[in-house]
């Protein structure tokens, strides 16, 4: 029996330092991901405050990390931007933005740009400045 209890507390104390470890790692949005938002918030704030567009946060659980969507939402339309994967070939970051219209990726390269895939092959990308970015918004839009 005490064999059976010490392999049970072992593991639970495991268990229980593993999430603490997680919790402590993962539940922070990766630095990038907040600062991609960030942007998009300083982009749009002029329609943010005057309520044109609303915005919020849900956590979401993405495989092994936790992270945040971010939600556009201008009248019936909403858009969100959901953090793909931590590390991709090539970049820095990955978000899919989806829209009614369909989807949009944005990758960060390794200068730190974050950019629109335009077309995976051959891969073609748009640097995302706020005219090119709101110009997107407004053909998602209407």
């Amino acid at each position: 029996m005490s064999d059976l209890a010490a392999l049970l507390r072992n593991k639970k104390q495991l268990q229980e330092d593993q999430e603490a470890q997680t919790s402590d790692i993962n539940e922070q949005c990766p630095v990038e991901i907040k600062s991609f938002y960030d942007r998009l918030e300083d982009w749009l704030s002029d329609l943010i405050e005057e309520k044109i567009i609303l915005t919020s946060y849900e956590r979401k659980r993405l495989g092994s990390y936790y992270s945040k969507r971010f939600k556009l939402k201008a009248g019936e339309d909403e858009i969100e931007f959901i953090p793909k994967k931590r590390v991709v070939v090539g970049s820095t970051g990955k978000i899919e933005m989806k829209t009614k219209k369909g989807n949009i990726f944005f990758i960060r390269d390794r200068d730190g740009i974050w950019k629109q895939v335009v077309s995976k092959s051959p891969l073609n990308v748009e640097t995302l400045t706020k005219p090119y970015f709101r110009g997107l918004l407004k053909s998602l839009l209407s």
